[in-house]
């Protein structure tokens, strides 16, 4: 009996638990349709600020065409703006949507200018207030200009048998832009290294940094520079003592019929190790016997590879060649070996000239001598000159040479 009047007495408080949930949700939707109806018929008289809306600068063209100014400074500012509307049309646009600016079309002189700010609104919207009203806006004439690059070592330790060459910068040279007014300051571009301790040569890229006569850094935003790091070649130079060397075209030259000396004898030189460590002498030239028809001294150059030089800045070398118990004589050799078909020779005689011993050279007939040609390889018809070949007789050959180059004229049908 208890139980059944505990029953009876919940279903009332369950009835009233879903009343309440129920009067919810219609206040819910209720108070939906009062917002969206505020918010269409809402007072036109609310207000809202945006903050930073960009600031442009209109006529920046025409600044420079008329008067070849140019803007430095003033892009990067922006303003706030207070406007007034109904709060359902504000809410439709962000800082974006509005467009502030200010005007540098009828400046026609370098310097600082505060412009007044003007800003376009969407057609629902008025405008109540921009802070701030003005802007401040750089104007200077822009010239460019190349200036050295310059690099600075500190900290460097390397071995007492080695030297330290210039650092190369590549580039070597740099183009700075800017206002006139600071341009004429920049003096060069400075590249710091601290290097330690180096063993060899090295390339590094660094940063380079805009410095005036005193060696003090300009800092300006702008002052554009065409590279803002370079690479730089430090050379690390060792030494080594090597002989200047001729060689023989065909090897008549010896110690008993010839004396040829080189002054100077040896050279030190100076470049990376790496590439010294392959030179073991300076080949300066090869000597065609058969074309120094008598003792003479010539300079010639001492040719080095890339990045090496000598220590002391010789840059030649002498060479001297006395002959030593041998003399010329002069053969007339009628006789020619011609090869090859249709030709007419127009040489009928050769005047020999050959060196050797003297001894030998008295024994030697014009008949130990032979005189050969070749037309096989000429092209065409008409007077062609053809280089002649010297021999000797078994007897005399490797002892005597002849001196000079010898041709024969012939006439090929």
């Amino acid at each position: 009996m208890n139980n059944k009047n505990i029953k009876a007495s919940e279903a009332p408080k369950k009835f009233s638990r879903v009343s309440n949930i129920i009067a919810l949700v219609i206040c819910f939707i209720v108070a939906a349709f009062i917002w969206l109806y505020v918010m269409q018929t809402d007072s036109p008289e609310y207000e809202e600020t945006f903050t930073r809306v960009p600031l442009l600068i209109d006529n920046v063209s025409e600044l420079s065409e008329n008067s070849k100014l140019s803007v430095i400074s003033g892009w990067e500012q922006s303003v706030s703006v207070t406007v007034k509307g109904r709060r359902s049309d504000i809410v439709k646009y962000g800082n974006t949507d509005l467009i502030a600016s200010v005007d540098v079309g009828n400046i026609t002189y370098m310097g600082t200018y505060s412009l007044d700010i003007s800003v376009e609104l969407p057609d629902e919207l008025q405008l109540v207030s921009v802070a701030p009203s003005t802007a401040q806006v750089v104007v200077d004439v822009v010239d460019s200009k190349s200036v050295p690059v310059v690099t600075e070592l500190s900290g460097v330790r390397y071995g007492a048998d080695c030297e330290l060459g210039d650092p190369v910068a590549t580039p070597s040279e740099i183009t700075v832009t800017g206002p006139v007014s600071v341009l004429g300051k920049v003096h060069s571009a400075v590249v710091k290294l601290e290097l330690g301790e180096i063993t060899g040569s090295v390339i590094v890229v660094a940063p380079v940094v805009l410095v005036d006569k005193n060696g003090d850094e300009i800092v300006n935003p702008y002052l554009k520079k065409s590279a803002d790091s370079v690479s730089v070649t430090v050379p690390l130079f060792t030494e080594k003592t090597v002989p200047l060397l001729v060689n023989y075209k065909y090897g008549f030259y010896s110690e008993e019929n010839c004396t040829v000396t080189v002054e100077p004898a040896s050279v030190t030189l100076k470049g990376e190790h790496s590439v010294l460590k392959n030179i073991e002498s300076v080949l300066l030239k090869t000597l065609d016997e058969k074309q120094i028809t008598s003792d003479r001294t010539e300079t010639v150059a001492i040719p080095l590879p890339e990045g090496v030089v000598t220590a002391d800045g010789t840059t030649s070398a002498r060479i001297t060649v006395t002959h030593i118990g041998t003399s010329q004589r002069t053969f007339t050799v009628t006789d020619f070996d011609i090869a090859g078909s249709g030709y007419t020779p127009v040489t009928t005689s050769l005047d020999i000239t050959l060196r050797g011993p003297d001894a030998v050279l008295k024994r030697l007939t014009a008949s130990s001598i032979s005189v050969s040609a070749s037309v096989e390889d000429v092209v065409g018809t008409g007077e062609f000159r053809v280089e002649a070949v010297v021999k000797l007789s078994p007897a005399y050959a490797g002892k005597v040479y002849e001196l000079g180059t010898y041709y024969i004229q012939v006439v090929k049908k």
